[in-house]
């Protein structure tokens, strides 16, 4: 099992709260986890993604390319991910 997610907003919309979130359940369930936040200097307003790669085997790469899912909170986030997102993702 491999699933890979990303999580993209604004700051102070709870982009990376729900990678770690995810990421801790993914711990509890004894998965292999790996979480990757990224976000700008500013508190509030800028940028900000995570992305989450969960798995049964080990992970080579935290950086999920062509994610299964990913969760968009604004428009700028959806032009910068929509395509990475696999055929049916």
């Amino acid at each position: 099992m491999l699933i890979k997610t990303i999580f993209s907003g604004f700051g102070g919309q709870g982009v990376i709260m729900m990678g770690y979130l995810l990421a801790t359940g993914g711990m509890y369930e004894g998965k292999n986890v790996t979480c990757l936040p990224s976000y700008g200097a500013e508190v509030r307003g800028g940028t900000a993604n995570c992305t989450v790669v969960l798995s049964t085997e080990e992970i080579a790469s935290p950086v999920a390319s062509e994610p299964e899912f990913a969760v968009l909170m604004n428009n700028p986030s959806l032009f910068r991910f929509q395509n990475q997102v696999q055929s049916g993702g």
